[in-house]
């Protein structure tokens, strides 16, 4: 088994990280891969009986959750019909909360403490058994997701629950496959020694650092930026300054609009904003008064990849709890 040193030299040295694949899924060339994987069914076999096909995004490639029931999560409309009002609406929305986190307490860790996320996430899975992309079928696989960082180590683990289909054929053809287990067992990890987050805290700066990092992404410049705040405010120790940075930075982009007051799939009440891409919108949800993000979702538009009916969630994260604890077991 590896030591966590060995981990680290090898997360290191390796060119292209996973998230950095994950980011590249919802490309136009990446999905005419996906289907060419799917045209073309493979021999069956005692070890392959079937190929499994996820798209996420960065980062939600470790994640996961328990499977809400359908409608839980609200799907609000956005607040004008015009671009530019949605637009101004969510900076408005987005400045704000830059104020509130700024004087927020700090979730960054002594030596002796973590940072504790607790959160319920799902991806899509597509499933191609060997009968051909005919009985192909698509679920949203659900993990709850417990994550402790902290310098001097830390700790991952997951647990899967019941998968949630996009449409009832995907149901039906998944029980014509004989019901194969889609998500595993509880997992565990050790984790190496957690870093400062390297982002600086004024947003003009953090503004340009972001924007030079999502340069050359399939995804368009504005919509990775997006993306990176997300990657940044989710299971990290940002400072409460880094943390309203990013927000003023989210604030900036072009083509985010302010969806508005939604319910989280716990029952939360929040303020979403969103930018679409490749037929889906991709939200954040924070909290108005603490600044806190609540969750992530994906939501099928009417021009969607997977063919769904538009308003499928087709991708979520809820960040349930977080805190600063005292071990790499404790919760509270």
């Amino acid at each position: 088994m590896k030591s966590n040193a060995h981990v680290e030299c090898l997360a290191e040295l390796a060119p292209v990280q996973d998230e950095d694949l994950a980011a590249e899924t919802w490309t136009p060339d990446a999905r005419a891969l996906l289907d060419q994987i799917l045209a073309n069914p493979v021999e069956a076999s005692p070890q392959a009986r079937r190929i499994r096909v996820r798209t996420h995004r960065r980062r939600w490639l470790a994640m996961p959750a328990l499977a809400a029931a359908a409608g839980a999560f609200a799907v609000a409309i956005l607040v004008t019909s015009g671009g530019r009002g949605t637009a101004s609406a969510a900076a408005a929305s987005l400045e704000k909360a830059a104020t509130v986190a700024r004087v927020q307490p700090s979730l960054v860790p002594n030596h002796h403490q973590y940072v504790y996320t607790k959160s319920i996430n799902a991806y899509t899975d597509t499933v191609v058994p060997v009968a051909g992309v005919a009985t192909s079928f698509t679920a949203l696989v659900p993990h709850v997701r417990e994550l402790w960082l902290g310098p001097a180590g830390g700790r991952l683990y997951e647990t899967a629950g019941t998968p949630e289909f996009l449409t009832a054929q995907d149901r039906e053809r998944w029980v014509a496959a004989g019901r194969p287990e889609l998500g595993s067992g509880p997992s565990e990890d050790n984790l190496p020694p957690a870093r400062p987050l390297d982002l600086p805290s004024d947003p003009d700066v953090l503004y340009a650092r972001l924007k030079r990092d999502a340069a050359g992404h399939g995804s368009g410049l504005y919509r990775e930026m997006f993306t990176l705040v997300g990657d940044s405010l989710r299971e990290t120790a940002a400072t409460p300054a880094q943390r309203a940075a990013l927000y003023q930075v989210a604030a900036r982009l072009p083509g985010v609009e302010l969806v508005g007051s939604v319910t989280d799939s716990i029952g939360r009440a929040g303020v979403a904003v969103a930018m679409s891409d490749q037929g889906i919108r991709f939200s954040l949800i924070f909290d108005p008064d603490t600044s806190a993000l609540l969750g992530e979702e994906q939501v099928a538009l009417a021009d969607n990849p997977f063919g769904v009916r538009t308003g499928t969630r087709v991708g979520y994260a809820t960040y349930v709890v977080q805190k600063i604890v005292s071990s790499d077991t404790a919760r509270s």
